[in-house]
């Protein structure tokens, strides 16, 4: 049965992968802002905006920097020139006036230089003028307001820690399963380690007592000057050691605290990915002490199994912010 102690759609979990977009319409323009991000260990963030609206860069920065924590993130804003069109604004794709002027020039040179290529589609985008972004950046941006910046912000912010957060979910829910199958493994091999800790001293008692039995000179002359009442306590008192040293309760309930810990790091919020990042080499350091003191295959597997898990939890606790 699953531990979670609380629905993991009310957890604020967000991934550090995420996307968002917006668009405003300026008085002349149309406004485009897009957000992505992927990993990174630290606030990483790039923006991208024309120099006529560098005056916002400052306002854009502070908003991200708000609202993410960590990721390599990237602000990319555009615009597209408005042009008039049956008394309403749309956007204009092409100019088509700059247009016309770049093929008629072409159509001059073709007509005396006939063995000549026409221009490619390419090459007519790039021609100067021909794409609205191109005319009028300083005329056509000078018109944009400090409330529409606010308002492309906001939204664009608002969808891309939305994303973030389905994605942190969905990571979430990955992370519990993990614990929870972790859960399962510890709580299996609690219940049975007193009986593989008695087969373990049993079984090594009968090995010593058969080769004090045995017919081999060396171990007759090395036992020789001892009781066989006291050689037989000895040889418990050893096996009770042997399987002292074999006892990993201590780490099974190491393991369980660690469980408790890493569901409490989403309840608590914060900064979810990096206490779990170290929590996981906590699980690790565990699983390797289980694979070190195992005594029997069951333990062995419990080990390995472990280990997998932890590593599947990791690739996911890395995603997290």
């Amino acid at each position: 049965m699953s531990q979670t102690q609380q629905p993991i759609d009310s957890l604020e979990v967000y991934s550090m992968t995420g996307f968002g977009q917006a668009q405003v319409n300026s008085k002349l323009c149309r406004l485009n802002l897009q957000l992505k991000s992927v990993n990174s260990r630290f606030l990483d963030l790039t923006l991208k905006i024309p120099d006529e609206l560098a005056a916002f860069e400052g306002k854009l920065r502070e908003a991200i920097t708000h609202a993410v924590k960590r990721g390599k993130v990237e602000a990319r804003l555009s615009w597209q020139t408005l042009l008039p069109s049956d008394g309403e604004a749309e956007v204009a794709l092409i100019n088509t006036q700059a247009l016309a002027q770049v093929l008629a020039v072409q159509n001059a040179i073709l007509n005396h230089a006939p063995n000549a290529s026409p221009m490619s589609v390419s090459a007519l985008m790039n021609a100067p003028a021909v794409l609205p972004s191109s005319v009028g950046a300083s005329e056509v941006l000078s018109a944009v307001t400090a409330d529409e910046i606010n308002d492309l912000i906001a939204s664009a912010i608002a969808q891309f820690k939305q994303s973030r957060q389905q994605e942190g979910a969905h990571l979430a829910q990955t992370i519990f399963e993990r614990l929870d199958a972790i859960g399962g493994v510890v709580h299996n091999l609690r219940v049975q380690l007193p009986e593989l800790l008695k087969h373990q001293e049993s079984k090594l008692s009968e090995r010593l007592l058969k080769a004090l039995d045995s017919d081999k000179n060396e171990v007759k002359l090395a036992t020789s000057a001892i009781p066989r009442e006291e050689l037989i306590e000895r040889i418990r008192q050893e096996a009770s050691l042997t399987a002292i040293r074999i006892d990993v309760a201590e780490e099974l309930d190491r393991l369980d605290g660690h469980l408790g810990n890493a569901r409490q790091c989403f309840v608590d919020g914060g900064n979810i990915g990096k206490k779990l990042d170290f929590l996981m080499q906590e699980f690790n350091r565990e699983a390797n002490t289980l694979g070190s003191k195992s005594a029997s295959l069951l333990q062995t597997k419990a080990s390995l199994d472990l280990k997998l898990m932890i590593e599947q939890m990791r690739e996911q606790v890395q995603n997290l912010e």
